[in-house]
């Protein structure tokens, strides 16, 4: 049996269907968001989470405390926890009813009212399973536990969360990366390979640690130029006029058309043929975008291609070293990338992984597209059917495009200011107005939890675990000494 923290008690109109008022033990206390268990009967309890608490004390009301300071009084003896009038009330919204039969619990939507004098406890791992769906095994991912005194072991169902996608926010300097190391951790344990596009290079060292692989674009690898988007290529290639511009499109959806690989030297055959017919031979238009397309050559990140298929045999672990790159080759290799792994993934020549994105909001931003738009989406919409999870992680989730925040149904939201919370109505499932208002004073390293019914059933606020491996998101000291 765990902690009985209180008792139901009448107070206002409560006890109801929806809500239940707990007078607290003397000496214990609850938090916002914390699951409770109610006794409602023998083997079946009603699942309530904490959303208010107040603290009755007749002995401190203004006029008293008023005469007190007048009379220079000892105020001491109102401070006291033994005192026959002072006592603090919670109150608790019931989410679920859960029944224990034949050692296990089932759970279902609440129809029983819940008892004035009833105890309430404290959750432990069984129930708090049971509440979110899913279950303590060695597949399962740990993640920390909840932000309140009972520390419960919050664990996450693989099969469950990643193929339906993982959203990950928070300001800068709150714990969003350093949770994505424990995600990598327990990732790699479970024996699931993962991508990162690193923009930063922050999970180098836990990748080095876990045994995986950094690489370098342009040096350990390099995307095919037939596996870019018309996007991506043009931004590759800029100050093309607008005819120019037409001209290497043209070309480039034509050769795509004709081949599933091509490199620099075809696309320029290709140019000279779509050329001659769509421009005047009087000017050099040509001329000058096969000139500029030669400069492709130069572009380091541009080559015969990567094996992924023997990268992602070697190495659970591939980090993609960012630091170097422009934004607009990142948007290419990330782009390139995804398209690369879906095909594979569709023939099934890799097993399923997860595909990690860093800063998000540069790859599917709120207003208008990125090259890397369509194929993020695309993943997004397929992933689930073919295989790859996919992870974003952004501090501006209102730079990222609602649409797409709204389809990943496991959101881990850290502290953020009001106007980034504003731009997440919606995922927030069935946190209670208190927590969010809350959200952005939650310490650094916890989080609130949300989901769909599918994935997380009840939001949670949970305190992430202590890494094993290196976090590489530190903010440097500015003092040197």
């Amino acid at each position: 049996m765990t902690e009985e923290v209180g008792k139901v008690v009448h107070f206002e109109e409560t006890p109801n269907f929806r809500k239940v008022t707990v007078k607290l033990t003397v000496g214990k206390q609850v938090f916002p968001g914390e699951l409770l268990r109610v006794e409602i009967g023998k083997d079946r309890w009603l699942i309530v989470r904490v959303t208010d608490a107040r603290e009755i004390n007749p002995y401190e009301k203004p006029e008293q405390a008023h005469v007190r300071e007048l009379l220079n009084l000892d105020d001491s003896l109102s401070h006291r926890e033994d005192l026959p009038r002072k006592f603090t009330l919670a109150i608790a919204e019931v989410l679920e009813e859960i029944e224990k039969s034949n050692g296990s619990l089932s759970v279902f939507e609440p129809h029983t009212l819940a008892r004035v004098g009833s105890g309430v406890f404290r959750i432990d791992e069984d129930f708090l399973s049971s509440v979110l769906g899913i279950s303590k095994e060695e597949k399962n991912i740990f993640i920390g536990t909840t932000a309140d005194p009972s520390k419960t072991k919050v664990f996450l169902d693989p099969e469950r969360i990643l193929p339906r996608h993982i959203l990950i926010v928070g300001s800068t300097g709150t714990g969003k990366s350093y949770f994505r190391g424990v995600l990598m951790e327990e990732l790699a344990r479970i024996g699931i390979p993962q991508i990162n596009i690193d923009i930063h290079g922050e999970y180098n060292k836990a990748t080095e640690e876990l045994g995986g692989t950094v690489v370098i674009p342009g040096r350990d690898i390099t995307i095919r130029l037939s596996s870019l988007g018309e996007g991506e290529l043009l931004n590759l290639m800029p100050k093309l006029t607008e005819l120019q511009q037409d001209v290497l499109r043209t070309a480039f959806l034509s050769l795509k058309r004709k081949r599933s690989e091509f490199g620099v030297d075809e696309l320029l055959k290709e140019i000279e043929e779509v050329g001659s017919k769509i421009t005047d031979p009087r000017t050099r238009t040509k001329d000058l975008v096969k000139m500029r397309t030669e400069s492709l050559k130069d572009v380091k990140i541009i080559g015969e291609g990567t094996d992924w298929r023997e990268l992602i045999r070697k190495n659970k672990i591939i980090n993609i070293d960012c630091r170097m790159n422009s934004q607009w080759e990142i948007q290419a290799i990330a782009g390139a990338i995804a398209r690369e792994l879906i095909t594979l993934r569709q023939k099934e020549e890799i097993p399923p992984l997860i595909f990690s994105v860093d800063e998000a909001h540069m790859f599917i931003p709120s207003s208008g597209d990125s090259p890397a738009s369509q194929v993020i989406r695309e993943l997004i919409r397929m992933g689930r059917h073919i295989g790859i999870g996919l992870i974003l992680i952004t501090q501006n989730p209102m730079d990222i495009d609602k649409r797409t925040i709204k389809l990943t149904n496991t959101r881990f939201i850290f502290a953020l200011e009001q106007d980034q919370l504003e731009h997440l109505k919606g995922v927030f499932s069935d946190t209670p107005k208190e927590i969010i208002a809350n959200l952005p004073k939650l310490e650094t390293g916890t989080c609130l939890m949300t989901g769909s019914r599918e994935s997380i059933r009840h939001a949670v606020l949970v305190k992430i675990r202590k890494r094993r491996t290196t976090h590489g998101g530190e903010t440097p000291s500015m003092v040197v000494e």
